[in-house]
């Protein structure tokens, strides 16, 4: 079961680049205003993300690496 959750670094540059492709896609399809929104919704997964990680114990770089997984590492499951 751990194995299956494990999510990686080259995983989650994936999911960034998935993310800046679809928020582009959104600003030429939809208007910057959908853009913004989309992009918006990812800054606060980001945020929600880096301030639990940080309630759990972890500082500086490391806590912001544990944030960056948890909100892009999902495309290593792709």
């Amino acid at each position: 079961m751990r194995e299956m959750f494990c999510v990686s670094v080259g995983g989650a540059h994936a999911g960034l680049v998935t993310t800046v492709f679809i928020v582009t896609l959104f600003a030429a399809i939809g208007g910057t205003v959908w853009a913004l929104i989309v992009s918006g919704e990812v800054a606060l997964w980001f945020t929600v993300a880096l301030i639990a990680v940080v309630g759990g114990g972890r500082r500086g770089w490391v806590a912001v690496k544990r944030a960056y997984l948890v909100t892009f590492g999902w495309a290593g499951w792709l």
